[in-house]
């Protein structure tokens, strides 16, 4: 198989996760699109995307303000611990959904850094006055 083969097929196998992805997440056709073409459009987290789809760990390499894929995932994560408090089960258990939504947030923060910074500090996803639990 030639390069260009191999190349076609390796962004067939990324195109057809993310579509799957945004599936698994409860995304319509349209986002899904949408998504892909975001990724594609943004070589920095598309980086970041196809790490992940090769290794299932996140690269890190792009740092936007201190902040790399980790970190949003983590904020993710506490936004999904405080769901389980709640009676809405739809994002208990929804890996696919968390992985979908960081990638997104991600884009969105490599975007325009500052509106998603400012949501970091407002919203930690614990449901106390300060915003913030410790020990």
């Amino acid at each position: 198989m030639n390069e260009s083969k191999e190349l076609e097929k390796a962004l067939t196998l990324l195109k057809n996760w993310a579509y799957e992805l945004s599936k698994c997440a409860g995304k319509t056709q349209e986002e899904a699109e949408a998504f892909w073409k975001r990724l594609l459009h943004d070589k920095a987290v598309y980086s970041e995307y196809k790490y992940y789809f090769n290794n299932r760990e996140f690269l890190c390499e792009l740092n936007i303000d201190g902040y790399t894929i980790a970190d949003l995932l983590v904020w993710q994560m506490d936004h999904f611990r405080a769901h389980l408090d709640r009676s809405d089960s739809e994002n208990r258990y929804d890996k696919d959904k968390l992985l979908y939504s960081t990638f997104n947030i991600f884009l969105d923060m490599h975007e325009n850094p500052e509106v998603v910074k400012k949501v970091f500090s407002e919203e930690t996803g614990i449901d106390i006055s300060s915003g913030w639990y410790t020990h």
